[in-house]
């Protein structure tokens, strides 16, 4: 594959666009590079807010992703594009998934919150996300909110928020059809494809996305604590299909996501199976519905209900045979105000009805007690916020109530100072947060109490000029009541518990220059863990570092026009050393890795319409690993080789 890469590289920068015409809908659409740095700053983002607010005025530390940032970046799956978010980073957990890190802390179990154009994505039995699932050729816009959020989210908005949206009717205006393969240096890397039609006729605005994709996750070699091995290769598979389906006329939206995935996977818990894979399903499907009423110019009534079913972690082997079914009802009612341009208000309540039901092939020790053959809990949200555009600074205060009918009630508060003045500004935020044991937290420890966060974030940032814009951020988070699998060997049990102190401060800062549709990123956050009491998560006893988390990371993002239709995107991720076990009781440090990826793109070649992408993953070989971050037993979970990428794009 080396060798052909070599080949066609040449052949590929040499292509002349297709002859220049008149600009239509398709120019506009892959013209949006040309945005000018103070568009970009100028993005308005709800997502913290419920209010569209621009980034610098918006009361949370919030990254936005264009669908620009998307296109060029050459990103495989999700995983790569939130690695370029130096706050965000990746950690193993068990049967061949992965989870976030936030700040340095650990959120594998629902303490990010991820939505997929509307639906909760987090599995509601643990709170996992399977990151590898989505697919982004489909995505318009992810926004990530790093701090608490759970004034707005609730219990699964602990520590941060995505919120990821296709791409709409108006921006596909017509059919798009897509087509990639990647090879790693022993083995297929994946191969997918999709389908996307949107349009806007008069009132009504209707889009069509499909998407099938067959990965690996490594072709390397993993080795478990006592010394076995396997080669993921052929052992690995990430399978993925997905169809999303939109409709929309007036104030009234529908959406039914279909999204079919499955891994297979041997390293399991602790030790490698040894007869062969076992695959792990996570199907989920989703109905919601939205309608906004405009009462009048000042004040509007948002309301929504879904439905999700899903059987996550569904096996069939007799590795671990578990088979769980869930359907969440949820609805609720959003009423916003606003008197004038200086003030606004936010006000409504959600309700979530959750019911599991267990099938026959759960083994006792997955079942519930008492005879009882699954669960139904019940949520109640009440929340409320307020902004005031004041002569010294914009005022935001919330708040949220949550009663849960297990785990009782918490309240989430959110306290914002934020300020522009020309092209400097700063923000002061206090907000608090929770993560709500999840349904088997519940099954496997029914004392369980909720997990609290506290955090105090400040950003500060001044654009110089029309092209360069600067920006620095401290941060405070303590945690408490801290939520953590723990597992007895010797009676071979599984339980959660409430632990003690843990938490990080650390700073940051981001450069962004923007010329002529040329750009350069950087961003580096740091955190240290002098204030962690947790023995389950610590290097060792007053360590300033947590596991499987680097202390620092550095990401370098640029884009560069080769020429008007040829686009180079370089990027190098710098992770400091790393730390975790090497075996049981053991731990050691990993190295310090760079990552290093490029990325060309050639628009109109050939014929108009028709992309080529053509990429390098991990250049440099780095040999990265997802290191688990707790003493869960497990080994570090191999990343893939050096990966060679084309992608075919055709708009009409």
């Amino acid at each position: 594959m080396k060798f052909i890469f070599c080949a066609l590289l040449p052949l590929f920068l040499s292509i002349p666009p297709a002859a220049a015409a008149a600009d239509t809908a398709e120019d506009v659409f892959y013209q949006r590079e040309r945005t000018s740095l103070e568009d970009l700053l100028n993005i308005k983002t709800s997502a913290a807010s419920r209010v569209p607010v621009e980034l610098r005025k918006t009361p949370g530390l919030v990254t936005v992703m264009t669908e620009e940032d998307i296109r060029f970046s050459g990103a495989r799956n999700l995983v790569d594009l939130l690695r370029l978010v130096p706050d965000l980073e990746f950690v193993a957990d068990v049967q061949g998934n992965t989870g976030l890190a936030v700040r340095g802390n650990s959120a594998i179990e629902g303490k990010v919150r991820i939505i997929w154009d509307g639906h909760t994505y987090n599995e509601i039995l643990y709170g996992t996300v399977q990151f590898d699932r989505f697919p982004v050729d489909q995505i318009e816009k992810i926004e990530i909110i790093k701090g608490p959020v759970s004034v707005i989210y609730g219990g699964l908005g602990e520590m941060a928020v995505v919120n990821i949206v296709t791409k709409s009717p108006g921006a596909l205006d017509g059919g798009r059809v897509y087509a990639g393969y990647g090879q790693m240096r022993q083995a297929r890397g994946r191969t997918f494809g999709g389908y996307q039609f949107g349009r806007v006729y008069g009132e009504t605005s209707f889009s069509a996305l499909a998407h099938v994709s067959d990965a690996q996750r490594s072709d390397r070699t993993y080795r478990d604590f006592s010394g076995g091995t396997y080669g993921m290769n052929g052992d690995s598979e990430l399978a993925s299909k997905n169809l999303n389906l939109f409709l929309a006329r007036g104030g009234l939206s529908l959406r039914f996501i279909a999204d079919d995935y499955s891994l297979q996977e041997r390293d399991h818990f602790t030790t490698i199976l040894t007869t062969g894979p076992a695959r792990i399903k996570f199907p989920v499907y989703s109905f919601e519905a939205r309608h906004s009423l405009p009462a009048s110019d000042k004040f509007r009534l948002e309301s929504k209900f879904e439905f999700q079913y899903s059987r996550p972690w569904y096996e069939t082997d007799a590795y671990f045979p578990y088979d769980k079914t869930v359907r969440k009802y949820a609805g609720g009612l959003t009423a916003f105000y606003e008197p004038d341009s200086l003030a606004s208000l936010m006000g409504g309540a959600e309700f979530t009805h959750d019911e599991i039901e267990v099938g026959a092939l759960t083994p006792a020790g997955s079942s519930y007690t008492g005879g009882r053959d699954g669960a139904k809990y019940d949520n109640l949200a009440l929340f409320a916020q307020a902004g005031l555009d004041l002569p010294l600074f914009a005022l935001t205060a919330g708040g949220r109530l949550d009663s849960h009918s297990h785990n009782g009630s918490e309240f989430s508060p959110r306290l914002a100072l934020t300020k522009q003045v020309d092209d400097l500004h700063f923000k002061a935020i206090y907000s608090g947060g929770f993560r709500a044991p999840t349904a088997e937290n519940i099954r496997l420890t029914p004392g369980i109490d909720p997990e609290h966060m506290r955090a105090m974030e400040f950003e500060t940032g001044y654009k110089f000029g029309e092209n360069l814009f600067v920006s620095a951020n401290v941060f405070d988070i303590t945690i408490e009541d801290t939520i953590l699998y723990h597992y007895d060997p010797v009676t071979d049990t599984e339980n959660y518990i409430n632990s003690g102190r843990t938490g990080t401060r650390g700073y940051g800062f981001d450069l962004k220059f923007h010329q002529n549709g040329n750009s350069l990123e950087l961003g580096y956050s740091a955190y240290s863990a002098a204030k962690n009491r947790v023995s389950h998560v610590q290097v060792s006893p007053g360590s300033s570092a947590l596991l499987a988390t680097p202390r620092h990371k550095a990401v370098l993002n640029a884009r560069y026009h080769l020429s008007r239709r040829l686009v180079a995107s370089p990027s190098l991720i710098y992770l400091s050393r790393r730390y975790g076990y090497d075996a049981a009781g053991e731990i050691k440090a990993y190295r310090e890795l760079l990552l290093a990826n490029v990325y060309f793109r050639l628009q109109d070649c050939f014929t108009r319409g028709l992309a080529l992408g053509l990429g390098v993953h991990d250049i440099l070989g780095a040999n990265y690993s997802y290191i688990q971050s707790y003493d869960g037993g497990h080994a570090p979970v191999p990343y893939a080789s050096r990966e060679f990428f084309l992608k075919a794009e055709y708009a009409f």
